[in-house]
């Protein structure tokens, strides 16, 4: 980077592979520097970019992939916040899968992994759920504890198992959503069968959805604090 002092003419010069442009009170020439479209494609410099590109694509498809078929139970409030955040958490399961060289690594690997399957039991699809969980799996029952973040007169909770069939490479998949189940809100601790899905398409991701309620003329009504949808097993396909 180099100082222009003097020039002719009324315009900055152009010089091939230099610009030129005014910094402050000086005017600044210097070699063009960043990416272009012809060296990210064949400058060994950028493969890593191109690896971590490729990765990143293909999770960010698969987040969407599923929050599709989560459409229904998901908040319609902060969506955007939603996918980040989860877009953001799977991209760091990556490092578990130790079959593929970086670049080809895939989630479905990933998961199919103890180390990876545990660093994402205990999501909560929601960044703003207003519940925070304590939970346990035996003999094929759910044991939670759900508490309320934020005080206020809650008399009624709602929870309801799901289980996502899921094909992390195609997006194929089903929802399997229970009835609800409403309860005091001080419980100290619940107990639900999970469900069972004997065919499935690939990898199962059992989620229990709380909700507020409030009982009003013998019915329950959702109350607009942010429900929470919290991922507790995971079955690989």
């Amino acid at each position: 980077m180099a100082r222009i002092i003097s020039y002719e003419g009324k315009r900055l010069p152009k010089i091939v592979g230099f610009v030129t442009y005014p910094l402050d009170n000086a005017l600044i020439i210097r070699a063009k520097s960043g990416f272009t479209a012809e060296g990210l494609q064949n400058n060994p410099k950028y493969d890593l970019c191109k690896r971590n590109a490729s990765e990143f694509g293909a999770i960010s498809r698969v987040c969407k992939l599923i929050h599709m078929r989560l459409h229904e139970v998901l908040p319609k409030q902060n969506m955007l916040d939603m996918v980040n955040a989860f877009t953001k958490k799977m991209y760091s399961l990556l490092v578990n899968d130790k079959l593929h060289e970086k670049g080809k690594r895939t989630v479905a690997t990933a998961l199919a992994t103890k180390e990876g399957k545990k660093a994402l039991l205990g999501y909560d699809f929601n960044p703003d759920s207003s519940f925070t969980f304590n939970y346990a799996i035996d003999e094929e029952q759910l044991i939670v504890q759900v508490k309320k973040t934020t005080a206020c007169n809650l008399q009624w909770i709602g929870l309801r198992l799901l289980v996502l069939d899921v094909n992390l490479d195609t997006g194929a998949g089903d929802l399997h959503i229970n009835d609800w189940n409403f309860e005091k809100h001080n419980t100290l601790a619940l107990c639900y069968d999970i469900p069972v899905v004997k065919e499935t398409i690939g990898t199962l991701f059992y989620m229990l959805e709380v909700q507020a309620f409030t009982l009003e003329e013998a019915a329950y009504v959702p109350a607009k604090d942010a429900k929470g949808l919290l991922l507790f097993d995971i079955v690989a396909a």
